[in-house]
């Protein structure tokens, strides 16, 4: 039975962590968007084990590493990057080491891709968190390879980065660079039949009106994902996650894009800066006696398709007046999906088991669109990859064969 590509959200109350699975050719390739991986993976009673459900859902490699073809952070928020250092293996690939027993593996990033705009313009309002400066280190490791070598390296020292620096910094290594709309069809450099990936920000400086300095919410990487089921070309299923972009980038991308509409839109959307109001205002919810919508901006994150998800990576949403998550902004994004014959879902409520812990919602990108997982199908795929993973471990360890790997 031919593969099917999938999206995973994992519930991490207010922070973002997005597993898609893109099948082409009968083998997975894994792109983690942002993480918010709690110390040594811990967990509460009412709280989801996201380092647990990670590596659930990943193969290993035929060295035995947990592995993401790419890892993407669309900015550098604790809540995007939290558990990187402890959790995914930096430096270079010859220095990886298995764990001892009964520890998880570090994860192996065979590319990553980064922008350089989303430090600058975070280290000029906010300091880096301890995680995102080690992103920054890792990533800086692996482009000053590239500019020694003169060409992409290996697995685990590849990158690629998301728009140009400022002031012609990245000038002499574009061939790694992705511009803005850009459209991407490979993955830690492999061709995918499968994928367009539409490159749709950080948005340059001057495309803003004002004078001031963009902050960091107008920085993150924008990717709209446009994803064929297995062995067709045609997407049929468009994914848009978009980190914490505020209001002022979507006004510019509707600004950009209301005479080309198609680029904005998606079946998938993960809501903005965990359903923040000020991803859909200009005006301060709590400070104003009637905040108003943005109506560009609004419009930009309109371009729901029929029975399109809208996703809210956050704690539960109460109405009263906290800022992320909004129930304001909540009921603007329902009657986005309402008009569309779709679903607002926020992950913290994602309890199809009926117990106190938000579980991972995942959907299924078929050629009919998104379909989402049954508790059912989830715990036999899962039960059937732990039992392959038990036969490629007792290869690796005991020489009987060939191990199982994968890439």
């Amino acid at each position: 039975m031919s593969k099917k590509s999938t999206i995973s959200h994992i519930p991490v109350g207010n922070g973002d962590m997005t597993l898609m699975k893109i099948a082409s050719n009968n083998i997975y390739h894994y792109v983690l968007v942002d993480m918010h991986i709690r110390q040594n993976g811990e967990s509460d009673e009412d709280k989801c084990d996201a380092l647990a459900a990670l590596h659930d859902l990943l193969e290993k490699d035929d060295e035995g590493r947990p592995y993401v073809d790419v890892l993407i952070l669309t900015h550098p928020d604790e809540d995007h990057i939290r558990g990187f250092r402890e959790n995914f293996h930096q430096g270079s690939p010859d220095d990886y080491v298995v764990s001892r027993d009964g520890e998880n593996d570090k994860i192996f990033v065979r590319e990553i891709w980064s922008s350089p705009l989303i430090f600058r313009r975070k280290s000029k309002n906010n300091s880096l968190c301890k995680d995102a400066i080690a992103f920054r280190d890792e990533a800086k490791r692996r482009v000053e390879l590239y500019k020694t070598e003169k060409k992409i390296g290996k697995q685990g020292d590849r990158i690629r980065l998301i728009g140009e620096d400022e002031d012609g910094k990245t000038d002499d290594i574009l061939d790694i660079v992705y511009q803005n709309e850009d459209v991407i069809d490979t993955l830690n450099e492999v061709y995918i039949n499968e994928l367009s990936a539409t490159v749709l920000g950080p948005l340059a400086s001057e495309e803003f009106e004002d004078d001031t300095s963009p902050d960091k919410n107008r920085s993150s990487i924008i990717i709209q994902w446009g994803l064929a089921s297995h062995g067709y070309t045609s997407p049929s299923n468009y994914i848009l996650l978009a980190g914490d972009a505020g209001v002022e980038v979507w006004d510019v991308l509707w600004g950009k894009y209301k005479n080309n509409t198609e680029i904005l839109q998606y079946d998938i959307l993960l809501a903005p800066h965990h359903c923040s109001w000020h991803t859909l205002s200009h005006d301060s919810f709590s400070d104003t006696d009637n905040p108003q919508v943005s109506a560009d901006a609004k419009s930009a994150l309109n371009e729901a398709r029929k029975g399109a998800v809208i996703v809210s990576s956050s704690n539960e949403i109460k109405n009263d007046k906290s800022d992320p998550p909004n129930y304001q902004a909540m009921n603007e994004y329902e009657s986005i999906t309402d008009g569309a014959d779709g679903t607002f879902q926020c992950l913290s409520d994602y309890k199809p088991s009926n117990g106190k812990t938000p579980e991972v919602l995942t959907y299924k990108l078929t050629n009919s669109g998104p379909q989402e997982e049954t508790k059912t199908s989830e715990e036999s795929s899962s039960t059937a990859k732990k039992a392959a993973r038990t036969a490629a471990t007792g290869t690796l360890f005991t020489g009987a064969g060939n191990a199982i790997g994968h890439g």
